[in-house]
């Protein structure tokens, strides 16, 4: 398949649509969360701050979709820190909260295969080309 500057490869319209749905899988994780949690302690703290991941999150996707290869290797920094952060404590709670937690893997599966996406030769290529200008 051909690419040009303006059009989009396939498979990067495909990973930036599996990140919007690993953003909502966070979203109803963390809604799973504030309303297992909410009688012990406020889910406010727990609210702002993954409202914050998400925005950035949504920003990350959106500029990856314009082409921006900054947002690409952001992501795989994020996945990165994000990795030893969540598989140790996703395998101790599969016992407690098992749905929660196989959301979580496919949650990982999906952003893991996006950026497998985004990282074909063809779809590097576009990146290449579109070049890593500001904003």
């Amino acid at each position: 398949m051909s690419t040009t500057l303006s059009s989009r490869p396939a498979k990067v319209a495909l990973a930036v649509k599996l990140l919007y749905v690993v953003v909502g899988i966070g979203v109803i994780r963390t809604i799973m969360t504030v309303m297992r949690h909410i009688d012990v302690r406020s889910p406010d703290f727990l609210i702002m701050t993954k409202l914050a991941i998400y925005a950035f999150s949504l920003f990350l996707i959106y500029r990856l979709g314009n082409g921006k290869n900054w947002a690409r290797w952001t992501l795989v920094v994020i996945l990165l820190v994000n990795i030893p952060l969540t598989i140790g404590p996703s395998f101790e709670s599969l016992s407690h909260n098992p749905v929660h937690t196989l959301l979580g893997f496919v949650q990982l599966g999906l952003y893991i295969y996006g950026l497998v996406l985004l990282f074909h030769r063809n779809v590097s290529g576009w990146f290449g080309a579109r070049g890593n200008g500001p904003a």
